[in-house]
């Protein structure tokens, strides 16, 4: 029996200068009782646009045909009281990204007071018995502490479980989540949608899950819609949909998926002697102000050592806290190490000279030159192309910049290599002009690229530089990141959470848990016979691989 139906459903945005293009364009979809939809798509394939219409979210300017119906009761139309009797009640709603979806100056305890009152449920007991029955349902046992802390004050998953609570406050019948776990590590992602599927199986209740993770979709959904620009272009069971793909594009997103097996085909040339970077017992402590004087220590990175050859692709593994980022800030000298050398360059072995006091270390008069010598032969790619990016600088001036600050060439020489790097990240010269506002995710990112290339580094750090893009744009970065590395010999530091992506780019591994490496090795062996219980079951979280 059918809980959630729509038929024909039509969106567009009015503009001042008339009609826009349509974002959904045909839509039709029936969700039953105690089952998980997924509407899967790449980027601005309009899955994020129907879940808003099912929650009533879309904003005035939009102009809606067709009809979503829960149950009896026609949504599209209905003023806000109405809304307000459904939204939360009937339907929940799980948004993408935790910290903004969760006001950061006011207390996990409001949000959960404010929803219970709006919804009146605290007829019968008192708000915050309420909340801490939810929050132990989700698995966040010490709820008195929860509620008195701030969003900023929890991790990822912790959040993430926080909104999953207050979406199921008050027993909806239908749960949209919207790309819940898309800024997770695996093995997060697996607790929170084990967690998802216990609670909806204990309530009754149906999922709708939006994601563009096709991994995910395999291993977790009883159907699935596949949409591509405003359309539903594909439908059925899960299973039969991943065997027997019956649109063009479905299979293009398969083929895209990133899959642990490329590992046992990849062949790995061997390694150069060079070595272009190496961390020796590497160490930060952060000191912790409000704790006591016995934990007022956090040892984040505790003697981590790191070889990077020259050529090489190595990917620095490890869920959300295990410190592979605070290794990066280490090396690029964004914080100062407690202990340890981080040497860039030299001979092979690691015998060559250590640069002075880098990086971290205070800058001594007459160390300036070298400290600017060091940055241009290590750069950066962030994980999101969309805070990285000045919205004010044109894709010229951002390519530009590092030219400028570090003396190279004149106008004419600087507005020549600009061009070449666009073409090497395989933009066209046409969008030297455009703004960050005026590009899709997967083109900021290969802009960003572009700027990381622009002083000609030996050693190129990716901190989840793919994490944040859907798989057919983070497939395209793949390719454009080892197309770099054959064409201009570069070496690669690439950090994830990621371990199927690794299987696709990497030569060798290393897996840091708490801060401290547990293994380390070429991927082929690693992935094939890990020895570690924690890289064991890194490997084991990687959603849907049986079935590619």
């Amino acid at each position: 029996m059918s809980l959630l139906q729509i038929a024909g459903l039509q969106v567009a945005y009015a503009t001042t200068g008339g009609p826009a293009p349509q974002a959904i364009r045909q839509a039709d979809l029936v969700l039953h009782r105690e089952e998980t939809l997924a509407i899967v798509g790449e980027s601005g394939s309009g899955k994020t646009t129907v879940a808003n219409a099912i929650m009533g979210l879309l904003p005035r300017t939009a102009v809606v045909r067709g009809t979503i119906h829960l149950g009896q009761t026609e949504l599209t139309g209905l003023g806000p009281r109405a809304w307000r009797h459904i939204r939360g009640a009937r339907i929940g709603y799980i948004p993408q990204d935790p910290m903004t979806s969760l006001n950061e100056v006011q207390s996990i305890g409001r949000h959960f007071r404010q929803t219970i009152q709006a919804h009146g449920l605290d007829r019968d007991q008192p708000w915050r018995a309420l909340a801490a029955e939810r929050l132990h349902e989700v698995g966040l046992l010490d709820s008195d502490r929860i509620l008195r802390q701030y969003p900023h004050q929890l991790s990822g998953g912790m959040r993430q479980r926080a909104l999953i609570a207050l979406a199921v406050l008050a027993r909806p019948q239908v749960i949209v989540a919207d790309e819940p776990t898309s800024a997770l590590d695996v093995v997060v992602q697996r607790q929170v949608l084990d967690l998802l599927e216990e609670l909806t199986g204990r309530l009754g209740a149906s999922l709708v899950l939006i994601t563009h993770d096709l991994g995910l979709v395999a291993d977790r959904s009883d159907r699935v819609v596949v949409m591509r620009h405003g359309r539903v272009v594909d439908s059925g069971p899960t299973e039969e949909v991943v065997q027997y793909a019956g649109h063009s594009y479905t299979r293009q997103l398969l083929q895209a998926v990133p899959k642990l097996s490329a590992a046992q085909y990849r062949q790995i040339p061997p390694l150069a002697e060079e070595v272009v970077l190496e961390t020796t017992g590497l160490v930060k402590d952060f000191r912790l102000r409000r704790a006591s004087r016995a934990q007022r220590r956090l040892r984040a990175v505790d003697g981590v050592d790191l070889t990077l050859h020259r050529g090489e692709c190595l990917a620095l593994v490890g869920e959300s806290g295990s410190g592979k980022s605070t290794v990066a800030k280490l090396i690029l000298g964004l914080e100062k190490p407690t202990a340890g050398t981080i040497r860039l360059g030299g001979q092979p072995g690691g015998s060559g000279p250590q640069p002075d006091h880098w990086p971290g270390q205070p800058l001594r008069p007459g160390r300036a030159a070298r400290r600017r010598q060091n940055c241009r032969r290590l750069q950066v790619v962030f994980q999101d192309p969309y805070a990285s990016l000045d919205p004010q600088f044109t894709v010229a001036r951002t390519l530009a910049e590092p030219l400028t600050i570090h003396g190279r060439g004149d106008t004419a020489a600087r507005r020549h290599r600009v061009k070449e790097l666009l073409t090497l990240v395989d933009l066209p010269e046409s969008f030297a002009g455009r703004y960050p506002a005026e590009l899709s995710g997967g083109q900021r990112q290969r802009v960003a690229i572009a700027r990381a290339l622009a002083l000609d580094p030996e050693v190129l750090i990716c901190d989840e530089a793919v994490s944040a893009l859907d798989v057919l744009v983070q497939a395209q970065i793949l390719d454009t990141l080892s197309g770099l590395r054959r064409r201009l010999g570069l070496s690669m530091l690439f950090i994830t959470h990621d371990l199927a992506v690794v299987a696709e780019i990497a030569d060798t591994v290393a897996v840091i848990n708490r801060g401290r490496i547990v293994e380390t090795g070429l991927v082929t062996e690693v992935f094939a016979h890990p020895q570690d219980t924690y890289t064991k079951d890194l490997l084991a979280a990687v959603p849907g691989q049986s079935l590619f």
